[in-house]
């Protein structure tokens, strides 16, 4: 083979290897950032509430929570679609987030119909007041609300609310929703005591994106939890909420259960440890929103063998 044939191969091979890895990068991007990747993370841990309460899981309703999810995330392009076509002037998007908009509108109406049918199809059987009161808050999460022909700021914007807020609302329905659809108490102790460790669980990663936002806040005048005790105080008190919740999974499980939650708070701790405002969104959206996929995943093996 003469010279100028093998550089031609290798050009051509460097040309597919670069065109490959290019259509890697679109699709882990169209994963997360469209909201698919963290609607599964809710779909899992609401089949993990089903494993650790002993109930029979129910597919619909774990598609239900996918569904419900994913519209939710994609609240803010509907709105942004909307207030696009009301306005005078459009300015030239720059996120990826911003520049398919109208896809992700699609996306979020089209997941909000599919959960509307499989509510009605599969008869689910959740209280609609208790999806009532989640859906005002997710909705007002995002959307501003009128009050008296006075424009309201969403949630997410008053001081140190918004961490709570969502895991608050992810603990609700992916500890409640299977305990009522498996026609179980919702008040009983154990319940609430494995809705209590969902919660802090939750609300420790969430912690994450509030230090990922940190200096975005600090221009906005927005008051965060770190903004209020500082970056590192936010990372300790992220892994003292993780200490709290592998202790209380401790007491109440079996032992493989037990190593499951102590091994997938430590992996989440190391996350929480290496977070800093200067890491990239990527770190956020694939680290910390995974440690809840990889919190689900070790339970269902542990459980396998239980």
């Amino acid at each position: 083979m003469h010279k100028h044939e093998r550089i031609s191969l290798s050009n051509n091979s460097l040309a597919i290897e670069t065109r490959i890895f290019g259509l890697l990068v679109k699709g882990l991007r169209l994963l997360l950032y469209s909201h698919v990747f963290i609607s599964f993370c809710a779909f899992f841990l609401t089949i993990e509430t089903f494993l650790l309460a002993g109930l029979p899981v129910s597919l619909a309703l774990a598609t239900f929570v996918f569904l419900a999810t994913l519209f939710t995330y994609n609240l803010s392009s509907v709105q942004s679609v909307l207030r696009q076509a009301n306005a005078s002037t459009k300015p030239a998007p720059t996120s990826w987030t911003l520049r398919h908009r109208q896809e992700l509108a699609i996306i979020g109406l089209s997941s909000l119909a599919g959960a509307a049918v499989l509510y009605w199809v599969f008869k689910l059987q959740l209280s609609g007041w208790f999806i009532l009161h989640l859906a005002l808050i997710s909705v007002g999460y995002t959307v501003p609300i009128l009050y008296k022909s006075k424009k309201v700021r969403p949630l997410r914007s008053v001081p140190l609310l918004k961490v709570f807020l969502i895991a608050y609302v992810w603990a609700a329905v992916t500890v409640f929703f299977p305990v009522m659809q498996a026609g179980a108490v919702v008040w009983e102790q154990e319940v609430l005591l494995l809705f209590l460790r969902r919660f802090l669980f939750i609300l420790a990663l969430a912690l994450l994106f509030d230090i990922r936002d940190y200096l975005y806040d600090q221009k906005t005048n927005t008051l965060t939890v770190p903004g209020f005790i500082g970056v590192r105080n936010t990372k300790l008190l992220s892994l003292g909420l993780l200490v709290l919740n592998g202790v209380l999974g401790t007491v109440m499980e079996t032992a493989l259960v037990e190593i499951a939650l102590l091994l997938a708070s430590a992996l989440a701790a190391l996350v929480v440890v290496y977070s800093s405002e200067e890491k990239p969104r990527l770190y956020y959206a694939l680290l910390a929103d995974g440690a809840m996929l990889l919190h689900a995943s070790l339970v269902y093996l542990a459980t396998l063998y239980t």
